[in-house]
């Protein structure tokens, strides 16, 4: 099969969307398919790059250049199948991953989301979000949270779009021995018996960390607890409320981490009260690695984690929520923690490449294309 696969940046260090794309490429070329990538950017050699050139200093161009000239690399043809991971056109498959910009004005901006629709910017980006929905001849999803915006928001036929959840890899994201957790946490300065609370991102405002931080207040009466904070090595405003909460003592950051597996390892519970996530893959990784994850409804990701229990899943992401949910995790007896770090092995487990991979092919079957 000659296939194209469309992603403005694909690389296993950048992000989860493009670390996915540089899975797919790989993945598709090992089963011996032609593999062609049309990206600005790429760190991958599995795939032979047709460059889409990204143009501009703002991000409407920089948007806008991607989308015209992966469109007129697209209307060449000459593909088997063309497989978007991003907002492109025309593609046989599109994969919604990113945040359905629609839904986001609405989560994201409660009492503005409807002016920002008139915003340059915005309208470019649902102009193109609609475009790509409308043409492509099938779409996936990460959740059925997402096939449920799709609907309310465009009106789609829902026999066009298919439910395909992440896959994890067991290889990578797998748990530690308990010997080298408790190495790995003495190393790091965190006692055993300290509970270890771990969050990941780099959006910080949509990922949640502000009412996580205030989350946190007053949780000192009851455990002696850290947060480690992956992804970004600091924020002003955020150091400036975590020394005003008096967590300065309680709260590290550790900026871009390359090895997440051994911090989710080490942690006791990942947690992220996301805004909105389609369907945060670091979920799915962190319950690999045998820790359970708290996050909320607006995170795709919640339809596998309350398989775990369901009060992993909070309504909202405010302070109240979480501290709530806080509060009745560091409540649990050791034996009630050890069930669910097995329990999220268990069922992050279903959740393969291989089954992940299993569901591209019958999706590509509904196009007559066949992975096999």
């Amino acid at each position: 099969m000659n296939l194209a696969v469309i992603r403005r940046e694909c690389s296993f260090d950048i992000g989860g969307a493009e670390a996915y794309c540089a899975n797919i490429c790989n993945r598709f070329s090992r089963l011996g398919h032609k593999v062609t990538l049309v990206a600005d950017r790429a760190e991958i050699d599995s795939a032979c790059l047709l460059r889409a050139m990204v143009m501009g200093r703002g991000s409407i161009m920089k948007n806008l250049s991607f989308f015209v000239n992966s469109r007129r690399i697209l209307k060449v043809g000459g593909f088997d199948l063309t497989y978007g991971l991003s907002r492109v056109a025309p593609v046989d498959v599109l994969r919604i991953s990113d945040p359905l910009h629609a839904a986001w004005l609405d989560l994201g901006y409660p009492w503005t989301g409807r002016l920002r629709r008139f915003m340059p910017r915005h309208k470019m980006l649902l102009w193109m979000e609609r475009m790509a929905i409308e043409e492509a001849r099938a779409i996936i999803v990460n959740s059925n949270m997402v096939k449920a915006q799709i609907e309310h928001y465009y009106d789609m036929a829902l026999d066009k779009v298919h439910v395909v959840y992440n896959g994890v890899d067991t290889s990578l994201f797998a748990p530690m021995l308990p010997d080298e957790r408790e190495m790995v946490r003495l190393s790091m300065g965190l006692p055993a018996d300290i509970t270890v609370f771990l969050f990941a991102g780099t959006d910080l405002r949509r990922k949640g960390l502000a009412p996580l931080i205030h989350g946190l207040d007053s949780l000192s009466s009851c455990c002696d607890f850290a947060l480690l904070i992956a992804g970004v090595c600091s924020d002003r405003a955020m150091e400036a409320e975590i020394r005003r909460l008096g967590l300065s003592k309680r709260v590290r950051w550790l900026g871009y981490t390359r090895d997440m597996a051994r911090l989710y390892g080490i942690s006791d519970l990942f947690i992220l009260p996301t805004l909105y996530d389609p369907f945060a893959n670091a979920v799915l990784e962190a319950m690999a690695c045998g820790t359970p994850a708290l996050t909320t409804v607006n995170n795709g990701a919640s339809e596998v984690a309350r398989e775990v229990d369901e009060w992993l899943v909070i309504k909202n992401s405010t302070a109240d929520a979480i501290h709530g949910a806080l509060r009745r995790f560091v409540g649990l007896s050791g034996d009630m923690r050890s069930f669910l770090r097995g329990k999220a092995v268990s069922v992050a487990a279903k959740y393969s490449w291989e089954a992940h991979m299993a569901s591209l092919q019958t999706v590509f079957l509904t196009k007559g294309v066949n992975l096999a």
